[in-house]
C-alpha cells in the first residue's frame, strides 16, 4: 500500500509552492501539451511554461492556495484555487472575481489512486470554512460522451456544467452538496 498524503500549499508553506512547480514543470516536460484548467483571465494561445510562471507567481504571492498529494512521498498532484475573473458561458469576461479551481493536475501514473477528487476536496473545504458557497473550474471541452481526465474528475467530485467558453466548459459546485456521483 502507498503512502498518500495531502499538505497545505501557500506562502506560509514555500517547500510545497517549489514542490507543486516542480511537479508542474516535470508534466509539462512530458507532456508539451499539456492544458491546465482554470486560469480564466488568460488568453488561450497563452504559451504552457508562461501558465507555470504565472501560477508560481500567484502561489508565492498568495492569491492562490491548495493541496498538494503526495505518493510515497513524492508530488503526485496539485490543486490551486483563488478568485479569478468570471466567465460567462458566452465566452465573454464578466465584472468580478469569482472562488475557481485554478489548476487541478494528477500525475499520469497516480491517475487511477482517486487524488484529484481528494484534492478537490480539500480545496473545497477549505473555501467553505472561510465562507465561500460555491467554486467554478474551466476543464477543458472533451470530444461528446468522452467525460474523462480534468472534466470527468470535476463531475465525479459533484460539479454541474453551467455552459461554455470558448474551449473550456464551464463548471460549477454549490459548496456543502454531494462530494462525489456516479458519472455515465
Amino acid at each position: 500500500m502507498l503512502d498518500t498524503y495531502v499538505l497545505p500549499v501557500s506562502p506560509d508553506e514555500p517547500t510545497t509552492v517549489a514542490e507543486g512547480l516542480a511537479l508542474l514543470e516535470h508534466e509539462l516536460d512530458e507532456v508539451p501539451d499539456a492544458v491546465f484548467p482554470g486560469l480564466s483571465g488568460q488568453p488561450p494561445e497563452l504559451d504552457p511554461w508562461e501558465v507555470v510562471d504565472i501560477l508560481g507567481d500567484e502561489m508565492r504571492s498568495g492569491r492562490l492556495k491548495g493541496f498538494a498529494g503526495y505518493v510515497g512521498g513524492f508530488p503526485a498532484g496539485l490543486c490551486l484555487v483563488g478568485a479569478l475573473a468570471a466567465f460567462a458561458p458566452s465566452a465573454a469576461a464578466t465584472t468580478g472575481r469569482v472562488p475557481t479551481v485554478a489548476c487541478l493536475l494528477v500525475a499520469p501514473r497516480y491517475r487511477t489512486l482517486g487524488l484529484g477528487r481528494v484534492l478537490l476536496a480539500e480545496a473545497e473545504s477549505a473555501l467553505a470554512a472561510e465562507g465561500v458557497t460555491f467554486v467554478d473550474a474551466y476543464p477543458p471541452k472533451t470530444r461528446p460522451g468522452k467525460e474523462i481526465g480534468p472534466l470527468g474528475t470535476f463531475l465525479q467530485a459533484g460539479f454541474v456544467r453551467m455552459g461554455e467558453a470558448g474551449d473550456r466548459i464551464l463548471v460549477r459546485k454549490t459548496l456543502g452538496t454531494t462530494r462525489a456521483r456516479k458519472v455515465g
